[in-house]
């Protein structure tokens, strides 16, 4: 029995051990078995989420005086007194007027701000009636957005009866219309102020004087001498032109004239700094985007110079870009910008030195162009060779017939991580060298109404879907999209009869996250409708590409100046656009996107740089399988090292022996007593 009870021992500790050594083996390997397959693939497997925080204009950025604005407000008043009835305008003066305020409302976009008055409509003009006909003014149609059906109802309603309060239809107006923002009042009359006091010319000058953006445009529609004289103070008083007309075509295309608004101009952004004369000088930039104003040369060339301190293991990427954008009319200015050399002060053979210089024009019918420099580390061997000490000379002049002065110039740097040479390899041998045309379908149909941005910084994000907008020309409209490897965006746009009457083009196309242009394409239209083809860049966005960066896609649309001779340039053009995804996201690059954030302040000294982020990115990234299918690969595959099955085993084996060794000894005690 002696010995039963010992084996019986040594079996209870053998089974003891087990068990121990099951405890953490079950629980290890249910936990990792229980991870899902695609966590080592946060790039392949799905749609990655990039940041897209809007820049904000720093404090260096341009006001948006002197210009116009998107918002730009105005409100109508249209003379329905009695005199309105005369039948010298091929018919009653009225019906001349409605058919003319009709062809004005057709001509807006929808989002234009436009409200509607008129005075006489519902009081005769007895003379027992002058206290009521001259407090006769009405609201039709409220300042907003212009609903068309509202306002032709509302046209189509007047019957003039009574007096003319010139006055106080102004004051009504200008007290709708609020105090912000860029105001007009357009009045359109035949005849004198019927109400005075107050003297109307003096109402005009009062308002004009409490709003700086408030204008008062007078129109005389077959005004005799001392109305066409009233009509022009007014103008003049209130900051506004006045115009005459005769019939109800040359008023509405003076209606239209008057409704024009300004060019809403590029807002600019970023650390304001300046560039240098001479290397001595030269100041330290960091990564992120800065702004100078730099006056072209206008005979011979000067040099100008920064400095940027690049990371071990990065490439440094460079961005110039001067802002030109005048007015609707067409100008003749150019600007040469050339990054013309790059040197490493620090260690002369680390790093090449590649610049591509660029003519601006500011014109909107052809985007906005940037010149380019990159720094790149060009031997594997060199990947932490010294580049804390590039010198960057730059030449900025006058390549136009008119002389450019004191331009706006957006300076980014960027700076790239290096992947190492094995995960380069793999996205290179998994990369799609031609997307193609795009052959699928863009109905722009059922679209959004949405202002775009004057530019790059404040470009409105938008997802899949189609669009409205108006521009007018002069005027960007930008747009921007995220877009991840293996995908790329693709946009179609339309847009109907010029509502000017000129023979007008919008150019339209896309940029990339580091203001490469991808593609671009031109509709020129006049007296009938224009439709697009879609138009995409020629590859998915894949690291080695000529889309190498994930990031946000710009749209943008630009309308080309009105060119001499055109007397309206300032009305808005509607247009239709539709945007979307082309291809799968996937893993085809490092997880880095650039930024385009102020960048730290300019330094007598090297900015330092913490690579940390996109070190711990790139090396996630390398460490990712390079196929989709190795998704599904074993753990121990993706991590590079022995893997969970044989750690487990291996550790089994050791718990095991030491299994074995208990009872060994436990035996062997046991042994012991026995003898």
């Amino acid at each position: 029995m002696s010995h039963v009870r010992e084996r019986s021992r040594a079996v209870a500790a053998f089974v003891l051990a087990v068990a121990c050594m099951l405890m953490w083996v079950v629980p290890a390997f249910a936990t990792e078995t229980s991870k899902p397959a695609s966590s080592s693939t946060a790039i392949s497997t799905e749609t990655k989420t990039l940041s897209s925080s809007t820049t904000t204009t720093s404090g260096a950025s341009e006001e948006r005086s002197s210009q116009g604005s998107a918002d730009a407000k105005a409100a109508l008043i249209l003379d329905a007194s009695f005199s309105m009835l005369e039948e010298d305008a091929d018919g009653p003066r009225i019906d001349a007027a409605k058919k003319a305020t009709h062809e004005l409302i057709d001509s807006l976009a929808d989002t234009a701000q436009m409200g509607f008055f008129a005075y006489g409509a519902q009081e005769s003009n007895a003379p027992d009636n002058r206290e009521a006909g001259c407090r006769d003014i009405q609201r039709l149609v409220p300042i907003g957005e212009v609903d068309k059906q509202e306002f032709g109802s509302a046209i189509d309603g007047l019957t003039p009866k009574g007096y003319t309060p010139m006055g106080n239809a102004l004051r009504k107006a200008a007290e709708e219309l609020g105090n912000e923002g860029e105001r007009s009042i357009i009045l359109v009359s035949d005849g004198i102020d019927t109400c005075a006091p107050p003297e109307v010319c003096d109402v005009a000058k009062e308002l004009a004087g409490d709003g700086v953006d408030l204008a008062i445009h007078t129109v005389g529609f077959k005004a005799d001498e001392e109305a066409r004289a009233e009509l022009e103070c007014i103008a003049e008083a209130g900051g506004g032109q006045f115009l005459e007309a005769a019939d109800a075509s040359s008023l509405a295309e003076s209606l239209k004239f008057l409704a024009q608004r300004g060019v809403v101009k590029y807002q600019t952004a970023g650390t304001p700094f300046e560039f240098s004369d001479s290397p001595e000088d030269a100041k330290w930039l960091g990564e992120g985007q800065y702004l100078t104003t730099v006056t072209p040369d206008r005979s011979g060339i000067t040099d100008r110079y920064f400095r940027t301190s690049v990371p071990p293991r990065h490439n440094a990427r460079m961005v110039f870009t001067p802002v030109l954008q005048g007015d609707a009319m067409w100008q003749h200015t150019e600007v040469k910008v050339d990054p013309a050399e790059g040197i490493n002060e620090g260690d002369p053979a680390c790093g090449e030195f590649r610049g591509k210089d660029e003519i601006a024009s500011g014109g909107p019918g052809f985007g906005i162009d940037s010149a380019f420099a990159a720094m790149n580390r060009v031997e594997e061997d060199h990947l932490e060779c010294d580049m804390s000490d590039i010198l960057v000379k730059i030449q900025i002049s006058n390549a136009g017939d008119e002389v450019a002065e004191d331009v706006p110039i957006e300076v980014g740097v960027f700076y790239e991580p290096i992947p190492g040479k094995e995960q380069a390899d793999d996205w290179e041998d998994r990369r799609v060298y031609s997307a193609g045309e795009f052959q699928g379908e863009m109905p722009i149909e059922n679209s959004q109404p949405i202002s775009g941005g004057t530019g790059f910084n404040d470009a409105v994000e938008i997802t899949e879907g189609a669009y409205s907008d108006h521009i007018v020309p002069g005027e960007f409209k930008f747009f921007k999209i995220p877009v991840t490897y293996g995908q790329r965006p693709v946009v179609r746009a339309k847009t109907p009869p010029s509502v000017a009457s000129n023979a007008d083009t919008i150019a339209m196309g896309i940029y990339d996250p580091l203001r490469v242009k991808a593609a671009s394409q031109r509709m020129s239209f006049f007296d009938d409708p224009k439709e697009s083809d879609p138009e995409a860049p020629n590859q998915y966005v894949w690291y080695g590409s000529d889309t190498p960066y994930q990031g946000d896609y710009y749209v943008w649309f630009g309308m080309d100046w009105a060119t001499e001779g055109y007397d309206i340039a300032g009305v808005d053009q509607p247009f239709e656009f539709e945007v979307l995804l082309d291809g799968e996201p996937a893993n085809g690059g490092p997880d880095w996107t650039p930024t385009h954030e102020n960048g730290p302040e300019p330094s007598d000294e090297p900015i330092k740089f913490d690579a940390a982020d996109s070190a711990e990115t790139t090396s996630a990234s390398e460490d990712e399988s390079g196929d989709d299918q190795e998704v599904n690969a074993s753990s121990d595959e993706q991590d590079g090292g022995f893997g969970l099955v044989p750690t487990l085993l291996g550790g089994l084996l050791v718990l095991l022996l030491i299994a074995a060794a208990v009872v060994f000894f436990i035996v062997r005690k046991q042994r012991g007593n026995w003898q």
